[in-house]
């Protein structure tokens, strides 16, 4: 079964593509497995499967530098949670470095000795942590909306044609058509692929081609995020 989380994230990419599209699209509820929506478009509808595509090495269980992202921002997150319970205020914290147990363990103690509620809006620090081998800097801000990360997977090399990746993903979706056909009972049946740019593991430009085989799918949108949805039929 999906994972709330996941659920949320796939919703929230239906709804920026549909956005981007021009579309007005009343989606199913959050319970839906196969496909993972029912979407409404007018007197239209239609099912939608969706599935992020990633850069670097893949396994069965999926790309591990997105594994790896999500642990990290994990740690971000409990460090951010800590500091909130105490502290009700909304930061942008960047961490630029070694984001070791020991260099993350000595950030909240700085953070809460900073007397943040008494600064302004807008005001900045760094902080140097070098309780580990490397040194880590945390960028702090005082801001109006929170939002916590490490710099390194928000940032690096974008894969400028990134069709093996796509072709790959409708190959593996399509296996699956009839069960979406079946589950849904509809014939209109399409695909979302997503490659999420603001972290590093999904940094996949849109596609330079004009034609694809969607072997199958009524309809595949490919959603280079937040830039730019291609739709091929």
């Amino acid at each position: 079964m999906t994972q709330p989380s996941k659920k949320k994230s796939e919703r929230f990419f239906v709804e920026k593509a549909a956005e981007l599209l021009g579309k007005k699209w009343c989606l199913s509820g959050p319970d839906r497995e196969s496909p993972d929506f029912i979407v409404t478009e007018g007197e239209q509808q239609f099912g939608l499967e969706v599935c992020e595509i990633f850069q670097g090495r893949q396994r069965k269980a999926g790309s591990l530098r997105k594994k790896k992202e999500a642990e990290t921002q994990r740690a971000v997150n409990d460090l951010r949670h800590k500091y909130e319970q105490k502290e009700d205020i909304p930061l942008i914290v960047k961490f630029v470095g070694d984001m070791c147990d020991e260099n993350m363990a000595a950030v909240l103690p700085t953070l809460f000795a900073m007397n943040l509620s008494a600064k302004p809006p807008g005001h900045q620090d760094i902080i140097p942590v070098d309780e580990g081998e490397v040194t880590l800097h945390v960028y702090v801000t005082r801001a109006f909306a929170a939002n916590w990360f490490s710099v390194k997977d928000c940032a690096g090399w974008v894969n400028r044609n990134p069709i093996e990746h796509v072709t790959e993903a409708i190959k593996k979706k399509s296996k699956k058509l009839p069960d979406y056909k079946r589950c849904a009972g509809l014939d209109d049946i399409r695909l979302l692929i997503v490659a999420n740019r603001i972290k590093n593991s999904g940094k996949l430009a849109p596609l330079k081609c004009p034609v694809l085989d969607v072997k199958g799918f009524h309809v595949v949108y490919f959603f280079s995020y937040p830039e730019e949805v291609q739709v091929f039929d």
